[in-house]
């Protein structure tokens, strides 16, 4: 972080001015805001995310809930004539269903992850940003 507030001064020696300086801090605060209008894009995407995965975490646990019922009721083997040939698709379906679950949850954890990362580097910038006003304002009062 002290790096930082070294860089407004050193670009404030070799430029000669406070233009390259006032520069580097507008590019700052820039990447701030950018990081933050990222940050709600990403949290907005894995909330829509989560909303998809619970409203399917639903009908499966119905489905299986229903098919156990349905098993121990009937006979297996009436319940294979009834389905047919869709008796093995009907578990392929679930199956992939519950892999695309899978995947979005995975989907959920990275984009969570990222999420932090962005916070800790917007903390970061905003500690630098900070850090640059008060060297600038003691290097101003040293004047």
């Amino acid at each position: 972080m002290a790096s930082s507030s070294n860089n407004v001064n050193e670009i404030k020696e070799v430029s000669w001015s406070y233009n390259m300086a006032t520069e580097f801090k507008i590019f700052v605060n820039n990447r701030i805001t950018q990081d933050k209008g990222c940050l709600i894009r990403y949290v907005e995407e894995r909330n829509e995310l989560r909303k998809k995965v619970k409203a399917s975490q639903d009908p499966i646990s119905e489905r299986n809930e229903l098919r156990k019922k349905v098993e121990t009721i009937q006979d297996p083997i009436s319940v294979s004539e009834r389905l047919g040939p869709f008796k093995k698709k009907n578990g392929a379906i679930i199956g992939c269903l519950v892999e695309t679950q899978k995947r979005d949850r995975n989907r959920i954890n990275m984009l969570t992850a990222l999420i932090n990362d962005i916070i800790d580097g917007i903390r970061e910038l905003e500690g630098q940003a900070k850090l640059m006003k008060v060297h600038e304002q003691a290097s101003s009062d040293e004047d």
